[in-house]
């Protein structure tokens, strides 16, 4: 509130002025000055910066994992706790080692002039198995009677009638041997593979991941030894592949004869199958490096101090502590071995 004059300059009297209006009336030039510093003051009040824009090292920055692709970045206090060894790549003699089982044996029939007699490792395959050649028989006794109606209609001995009817039962058993046939090649057997059999021979499965299958060839030599008799080392031949790829495990079924097989062997003993191969540069990196998703081999290699990249890799061999890459990654790559299953994880959000 200001007070102003009543009565002249000789007057001590004051009133109150209770309104801008009549302030500025009464002095206007004193009433600027008044009011001009408190304006410079609200102003300024209104543009002082905040604490964080003065100090930018007040503002509070929280650094979080990012991933995106193949790349996860990692804050540095984070990222220099995964372990990194240097890839290396050597010669070495490529040998693949996988569980194999004894799928089938052929044994002496009760009747000396039969063929061997097939034993499998479970009574499903042993059905499947007769139930294919149940279906071959009546094919073949349909084939036959075919042929000798056809020949007694070219001598007017059968009517067409008659050679209608041979035909149609000829396809119909044709087409119950095509499906025993996909029956038992579903459970990985070929009917011909069981055929070629010798007295005393095993069959044994080896399921091979996919990425190794280019190293694997037909006629190689494939050496094993059992949990029977694990001193023993039995030497065999790849024989035969699978028709199609498991799913689940993205392997591929390789078949092992082995033609004169110890008498203890039986079908559904386990063993160890190790398939030699030639000499071939190999980046060698440890098994712990190594994650596997959806049946994929994959490694994390170190782009930079914060930066790490999901790679695909094709292994082709196995020593038990190490494996043997040919695609993937290169002589002198950082691969992680250790905290991988964390780095999985955010590569692949889960």
């Amino acid at each position: 509130m200001r007070w102003r004059s009543i009565g002249g300059r000789q007057s001590s009297f004051w009133q109150p002025v209770d309104n801008c209006q009549t302030l500025l009336e009464s002095d206007p030039m004193q009433t600027l000055r008044w009011m001009l510093p408190i304006l410079g003051v609200a102003l300024s009040g209104c543009w002082r910066q905040s604490p964080t824009d003065e100090n930018p090292s007040a503002r509070i920055v929280v650094e979080a994992p990012a991933a995106r692709d193949s790349l996860v970045v990692l804050p540095p206090d984070q990222a220099r706790r995964f372990a990194t060894v240097a890839v290396r790549v050597d010669s070495v003699a490529l040998m693949l080692r996988v569980a194999g089982r004894a799928v089938a044996k052929a044994i002496i029939a009760a009747d000396s002039t039969a063929p061997p007699l097939i034993v499998f490792e479970s009574n499903d395959a042993a059905q499947r198995y007769t139930e294919y050649l149940k279906a071959r028989a009546s094919f073949e006794h349909s084939t036959t009677q075919l042929a000798r109606v056809r020949d007694m209609a070219e001598h007017q001995a059968a009517s067409g009638k008659d050679v209608l009817e041979a035909i149609t039962e000829h396809r119909l058993h044709q087409a119950a041997l095509l499906d025993a046939e996909s029956e038992l090649r579903q459970s990985g057997i070929r009917p011909d593979l069981l055929a070629r059999m010798g007295t005393g021979s095993v069959l044994v499965a080896c399921d091979v991941p996919e990425g190794w299958l280019p190293y694997v060839q037909m006629g190689e030599q494939a050496y094993m030894s059992f949990a029977a008799s694990p001193t023993d080392e039995l030497v065999g031949r790849v024989v035969e592949f699978a028709d199609a790829v498991d799913v689940t495990t993205r392997t591929v079924r390789v078949f092992v004869l082995l033609p004169r097989a110890p008498a203890m062997i039986r079908p559904g003993m386990f063993a160890t199958v190790r398939i030699h191969k030639r000499q071939i540069n190999a980046a060698i990196i440890p098994r712990e490096a190594v994650v596997v998703a959806e049946g994929q081999p994959y490694v994390f290699v170190r782009r930079d101090s914060t930066t790490f990249v999901r790679r695909p890799i094709v292994i082709a061999g196995d020593t038990g502590k190490e494996f043997q890459v040919t695609e993937g990654i290169s002589a002198g790559e950082q691969v992680v071995v250790s905290r991988v299953m964390l780095l999985k994880g955010l590569s692949l959000g889960y």
